[in-house]
């Protein structure tokens, strides 16, 4: 799973809750181009909280979260070993659904432009665990042809989805936007050309594709998977509402296809157990009272506004970027950060108490269990926020736990009771 969406020009950290923006501009000052960077990312954020595969990821964080935790209680000596990886012995299923997740997700590599696609075809890609509820798990293989004309085969799954949805509602809602690489920005549309041209003639109907697909556990099969059945059995839609009036009444299945569930009771059963995990993060429900609200706010109004509304996506890209600061205004953001590490946080009930480095500061924890890499990546924010830095936010952040003054990091390290433990890094 890519750890950060749009690293060229900004990003959005996915589970975490950041959005940053490559610039020194301040949120209310952006320039067009800052602005168009701000909404491709503000999309990734949506896919994250209103979409069940957003959802399933925060799930599948927060559980590898506890699990190095878990890991590093029981180390010997008070030392353990960074990175904390999963294998194969599939403890609490870690293994296989970060597994699932990196093959649901696709390829990451970059395609500057793609002249033509070739072929799709489904291949199943073996899970790594054997006699688990999931062995394989569909993906979907394209070939194609690059500028130089060369063949490519990638895997088109969610990633690619997110991407070209975002770089769609970019070119649709902003005055100026920078051209991106056709994979994976607009490869969504590439796989539309080559299956169903006739779908695509309305960009609005592959935009309706693409966010209908996430709210699946696989949205490249099911991206696919619909595009050939409209074709096979002749239908187009009228309008893209009806791609949402067609998909949505569907069913998702669960544990390998043994379980049935609609999209919105698994988007509610979901949601339910994201929000209980995430603020889990923050054990103190006193100390944290304020942000746990916040959480608790952000995930109910992500499911309304999903179901309320299911158009709601079409509404903004129709509206433009009026349509969509109102949207932002009444939904809210994550934290937004430029390059000079000013922040904004903007949430209609936002409670005072809401320290806006948290999230950040889990993202770097999960990062340094993951890869090993220490460097905190929070230098920036903290200063202009009156943290003190010092060279140990480079090498050992965690060590700021026994300071006087905590910052988010060395705050989040204290409280998850790691400060008696010491990582060696390979």
């Amino acid at each position: 799973m890519n750890r950060k969406l749009s690293t060229t020009l900004g990003f959005y950290n996915p589970s975490f809750f950041h959005i940053n923006i490559g610039t020194n501009s301040a949120f209310e000052k952006f320039f067009d181009k800052d602005f168009s960077i701000f909404v491709h990312e503000y999309i990734h954020f949506l896919q994250d909280v209103c979409t069940i595969y957003g959802l399933n990821n925060m799930y599948v964080y927060s559980e590898y979260i506890r699990f190095a935790t878990n890991k590093i209680y029981k180390s010997e000596n008070k030392e353990f070993t960074s990175p904390i990886l999963p294998n194969e012995d599939n403890q609490d299923n870690i293994f296989l659904n970060k597994r699932i997740c990196k093959l649901t997700n696709g390829d990451t590599a970059t395609i500057k432009k793609v002249e033509r696609i070739v072929d799709i075809t489904s291949i199943e890609e073996s899970t790594g665990v054997s006699g688990s509820d999931v062995d394989s798990v569909d993906c979907i293989i394209v070939t194609c042809i690059d500028n130089l004309g060369e063949e490519n085969y990638v895997s088109f799954g969610a990633e690619s989805i997110m991407e070209n949805m975002a770089y769609l509602m970019e070119q649709m809602i902003c005055n100026e936007y920078e051209t991106s690489p056709d994979y994976p920005y607009s490869f969504a549309e590439k796989i539309v050309e080559f299956l169903y041209p006739e779908f695509g003639a309305d960009k609005l109907n592959v935009l309706a594709l693409c966010d209908s697909s996430l709210l699946y556990n696989n949205p490249g099969k099911i991206f696919v998977q619909y595009l050939q059945e409209m074709k096979s059995n002749g239908w187009l839609p009228t309008k893209p509402e009806d791609i949402y009036d067609e998909i949505l009444p569907r069913k998702n299945t669960l544990n390998g296809g043994s379980v049935e569930i609609t999209i919105e009771d698994n988007y509610k059963q979901l949601s339910k157990i994201v929000r209980n995990q995430v603020k889990g993060y923050f054990n103190d429900p006193v100390l944290f009272k304020d942000i746990r609200t916040w959480i608790d706010q952000l995930v109910y109004k992500g499911q309304e506004v999903r179901f309320k509304n299911k158009y709601f996506i079409l509404d903004i890209a129709r509206g433009g970027s009026e349509a969509f600061m109102d949207f932002v205004k009444n939904f809210g953001t994550p934290l937004i950060s430029n390059s000079k590490g000013e922040c904004t946080l903007l949430y209609p009930e936002n409670p005072d108490g809401v320290e806006i480095g948290y999230f950040y500061a889990i993202g770097q924890i999960t990062s340094f269990f993951e890869s090993g890499n220490p460097k905190c990546e929070l230098l920036n924010i903290c200063t202009r926020y009156g943290n003190k830095i010092d060279n140990r936010c480079n090498t050992n952040p965690w060590d700021r736990c026994r300071d006087e003054f905590l910052c988010p990091y060395a705050m989040l390290w204290k409280l998850w009771r790691l400060s008696d433990f010491k990582p060696k890094i390979m």
